[in-house]
C-alpha cells in the first residue's frame, strides 16, 4: 500500500489539529510516513516527487468511525424511516448478496469516502443471515482496491428483531408472526467468525479485523460472552450499537432492569477495546462506567437525526476523558458518506442542547474528533495529525472554491462551509488514492457500471424479502412507538407537539 517514491508537498496551508490553526508549510513524505514538516523552502529533498499545494488546505485524513458499506447500494431508498423500520428492512437490504455484490458495495463505499477526504473507516460488515468467509473477504478486497484503510467487523447476533423487542412478536398479525417466528442458532454464526479470524493473516494491507455483536438485546447472554471471549483471545476490538434509540433504552430496562451499558459492564464486556456506537440514551452513571472502563464512543449525528433517534450529549463524554470519534453510519441512514458534513452537524447539534455555550463543540474540537479521535478507534493512536512520524494520510481541499472565499478562518470554514466537493487530492499511506479529483485505483474505472449491475441483481434476488419487510414495517413501527413512550430517566428529544414544554 505504501508509496516508494518520496513526495514533497510544497506551500500548502497546513492544519494543526492541536492548535486549531493553519500555516503555510512544506511536508516531506517517505515510505508512507511524514518525515519532515517545515517552513516553505526549508526542506531539501532531491529526487522527491513535487506536489504544488499552493491554494490548497492540507488536512489530516478524516476517519469515519462507524459505517456499513453494504448499505451503499441503498442510497435514498428510505424516507421517514425510524431505526426500527430500518432494522425491519435489514433482510432485503443485506441478504441474498454474492461476493461480487459485496465487493461492488465496498468498492463504492471506499471510493465515495476517499473522494470526500476520508482515509480510514470502521465498517460493521453485515451479511444476512450470517457472515461468510467469501463475503467478508470480498468486502476486504473492495476497500483495499479502492485504496482506503478499513477496520472490518462482522456484525452478528442470535436473536431476531421480533424476539429482541419485548412483546413485539405477539403484537404482529398471526400470518406475519408465523413467517418471522423462530429461534436463531448462534453456533453457525460463531463458527463463521472463527473461520474469518483463522484467516485474518490473509487480509490485504491496510485492512484489519474487529467484532460486532450488533446490539446488546439482540444477543443472548451466552452468545455475547462467546463474542467477548473471541475478542479477548484474539486481540479484537468489540464495536456495538448501544442505546441508539429510546426503544433500545426501554427494552434494556424491561429485560434487565438496567441500562445496556450497566448490563455490559456487569458482564465484563466494557473495556479499552470496546466502542459504543451512537450512545444517545445514556445518563451520567452510564458515562461514568464507560470512562472507568476506558471504552470509546462513536458519535453519529446525521444518522441520529435522520432516524429520529435523538441527540447524544457529547460534552459530558469529553469532560470524563472518553475518546469520541465521529461517523456517518451507512448510506441508507446518512446517505452522503461525507465526514465534512458530519463535523458541521456535530457542532451545530451541540448548540441546541441546554447549557451554556461553553458546552458547544467548536470547529477545532470537532475536527480533532474526526481525525485523531477516529484514528484511536481504528487502532492507530499516533495518526490523525500532520507531524513527523505520523502516517501520511492527508486530504487536500481547494482554497479557490467558493466555500473558502474570502478566507477568514481556514479551520472554521472547513467545518462550517466546506463539503466533499472541495476535496482535490487524498493520500493514504503516502500514496495518492485521489489525484486532481480522480480516483487512481484501476478497480474504480468501471465503478458505475459495476454498481449498477450489482444493484439490479440484488433487487431481483431480494424481492420476496422486501415484500415481507414492507408488510411488517407499519406493525413494527407502531408497536415500537408505543413501547418507547414508557418513562426513562433521560430525555434526548426536542419538545414537540403534545409536549407541555413545547
Amino acid at each position: 500500500m505504501t508509496s516508494t517514491a518520496p513526495i514533497l508537498i510544497r506551500g500548502g496551508l497546513t492544519v494543526d489539529i492541536d492548535s486549531g490553526t493553519a500555516e503555510t508549510r512544506d511536508i516531506l513524505i517517505e515510505g508512507g510516513t511524514i518525515k519532515a514538516v517545515g517552513a516553505p523552502g526549508a526542506i531539501d529533498a532531491p529526487g522527491a516527487v513535487l506536489y504544488d499545494a499552493t491554494d490548497r488546505l492540507v488536512n489530516p485524513g478524516l476517519v469515519n468511525g462507524h459505517t456499513h458499506g453494504h448499505m451503499s447500494l441503498h442510497k435514498g431508498v428510505a424516507d421517514k424511516w425510524t431505526l426500527e423500520a430500518s432494522l425491519t428492512n435489514a433482510p432485503w437490504l443485506a441478504g441474498r448478496r454474492d461476493p461480487d455484490i459485496m465487493y461492488a458495495s465496498a468498492l463504492l463505499t471506499g471510493a465515495e469516502m476517499l473522494m470526500k477526504g476520508c482515509t480510514a473507516c470502521f465498517d460493521l460488515v453485515y451479511e444476512f443471515p450470517r457472515p461468510t468467509v467469501e463475503g467478508f473477504f470480498a468486502v476486504a478486497r473492495g476497500y483495499a482496491d479502492a485504496g482506503i484503510r478499513a477496520v472490518l467487523s462482522p456484525m452478528i447476533s442470535d436473536i431476531s428483531l421480533f424476539r429482541a423487542i419485548p412483546g413485539l412478536l405477539d403484537a404482529l398479525p398471526e400470518e406475519l408472526r408465523r413467517q418471522v417466528d423462530g429461534e436463531i442458532d448462534g453456533r453457525p454464526t460463531l463458527d463463521a467468525v472463527r473461520d474469518i479470524i483463522a484467516r485474518r493473516h490473509e487480509l490485504p494491507d491496510g485492512i484489519t479485523l474487529a467484532l460486532s455483536p450488533t446490539i446488546p438485546h439482540h444477543c443472548s447472554e451466552g452468545f455475547l460472552m462467546e463474542c467477548a471471549g473471541l475478542a479477548a483471545d484474539n486481540g479484537l476490538t468489540i464495536h456495538m450499537h448501544v442505546a441508539e434509540s429510546r426503544l433500545q433504552a426501554v427494552a434494556a430496562q424491561k429485560l434487565w432492569g438496567k441500562s445496556p451499558i450497566a448490563y455490559l459492564a456487569e458482564r465484563g464486556v466494557l473495556g479499552e477495546n470496546f466502542i459504543a456506537a451512537h450512545a444517545v440514551w445514556l445518563d451520567d452513571s452510564d458515562l461514568d462506567l464507560i470512562a472507568r472502563h476506558g471504552a470509546s464512543i462513536a458519535h453519529i449525528p446525521a444518522s441520529n437525526l435522520r432516524l429520529g433517534a435523538g441527540f447524544a450529549f457529547i460534552r459530558p463524554m469529553l469532560e470524563r476523558g472518553i475518546d469520541v470519534a465521529l461517523a456517518t453510519d451507512g448510506a441508507n441512514s446518512s446517505d452522503a458518506l461525507d465526514m465534512l458534513r458530519v463535523m458541521r452537524l456535530a457542532s451545530y447539534v451541540s448548540h441546541i442542547q441546554t447549557g451554556p455555550r461553553e458546552d458547544w463543540l467548536g470547529a477545532a474540537e470537532v475536527l480533532k474528533l474526526a481525525t485523531a479521535g477516529g484514528q484511536k478507534l481504528t487502532g492507530r493512536p499516533n495518526a490523525g495529525r500532520i507531524a513527523v512520524g505520523a502516517p501520511a494520510d492527508l486530504a487536500m481541499l481547494d482554497l479557490t472554491a467558493i466555500d473558502f472565499i474570502p478566507l477568514n478562518d481556514p479551520v472554521n470554514q472547513l467545518v462550517t462551509s466546506a463539503d466533499g466537493a472541495n476535496v482535490t487530492d487524498v493520500l493514504v499511506d503516502g500514496r495518492f488514492a485521489l489525484r486532481d479529483r480522480v480516483l487512481t485505483s484501476q478497480a474504480c474505472r468501471d465503478l458505475g457500471a459495476r454498481v449498477k449491475d450489482a444493484r439490479l441483481r440484488l433487487a431481483a434476488a431480494s424481492g420476496d424479502l422486501k415484500a415481507l419487510s414492507t408488510a411488517l414495517e407499519p406493525h413494527v413501527v407502531a408497536y415500537a412507538q408505543s413501547l418507547a413512550g414508557e418513562p426513562l430517566p433521560v430525555n434526548r428529544y426536542l419538545a414537540g407537539r403534545g409536549d407541555p414544554h413545547a
